[in-house]
């Protein structure tokens, strides 16, 4: 037995901005749902992108 040692592992994403972009949405998009008032954090309107937004969290967009 060994121990493993894990490099180069990216941090989970714990802000509105990194989860949507681990998401898959652009940079671009995502500026653009936060500035147009569409995006919900556990159901609260965020404009903030840097908003905490760890696991666990529900984090909505919605659609214009």
């Amino acid at each position: 037995m060994h121990d493993e040692v894990v490099t180069n592992a990216k941090p989970a994403p714990t802000t509105v901005q990194d989860r949507l972009t681990a998401a898959g949405l652009s940079e671009g998009r995502i500026t653009e749902h936060a500035t147009a008032g569409r995006m919900r954090v556990d159901g609260k309107l965020v404009t903030d992108l840097e908003t905490p937004a760890p696991a666990g969290t529900r984090v909505v967009v919605r659609g214009a």
